[in-house]
């Protein structure tokens, strides 16, 4: 009989650490890869030109892309200062889908700027991104990523952008 307690007890404590490890397991965060395309219009600047040049100042991008299968609002809120076209930006970037969910990242990057005779394009972007958070299921979401662009014409001018972020939702 005592032996018979043992087991049972030994297999009741087995079954509750089993369910523990695997309660352990499910709620692990999940990492999903986002990719976000978009063409952008400035719809309000700021910027200074110094001689030389110098160019800084802000930039207020909107434009709209895919999250899935529904369609999401970007907004880019984006400082630059450029020497000739080329030079660091940074900025915030809200993305807003259908259903109202929100995911937010920054960006820190550096704009090239090319010879649109010869390349065809104005100027070329590439960035490095950081996820701040977003609601619903991204209330407490993490992640990394990169946005490579280019725009045609002189800054603010509509740019096009693709943003790749790997982002870990966590519950």
């Amino acid at each position: 009989m005592r032996r018979m307690r043992l087991i049972t007890a030994l297999i009741v404590s087995v079954g509750i650490s089993s369910t523990a490890l695997i309660g352990t397991a499910s709620a692990a965060p999940s990492v999903t890869s986002l990719t976000f395309t978009t063409t952008m219009t400035s719809i309000e600047t700021n910027l200074q030109t110094l001689p030389g040049g110098h160019t800084y100042g802000w930039n207020h991008f909107t434009g709209t892309t895919m999250w899935g299968n529904q369609t999401a609002s970007i907004v880019f809120l984006g400082d630059v200062d450029y020497v000739n076209g080329s030079g660091p930006f940074g900025g915030y970037i809200t993305i807003t889908r259908a259903d109202g969910t929100k995911l937010a990242f920054t960006t820190n990057g550096n704009s090239l700027a090319e010879d649109k005779a010869t390349d065809g394009i104005a100027a070329r972007f590439a960035s490095s991104l950081s996820v701040i958070g977003g609601t619903n299921d991204y209330s407490r979401a993490t992640g990394v990523g990169t946005m490579t662009g280019s725009r045609d014409a002189a800054i603010g001018s509509p740019a096009k952008f693709v943003f790749k972020l790997s982002v870990r939702k966590r519950q």
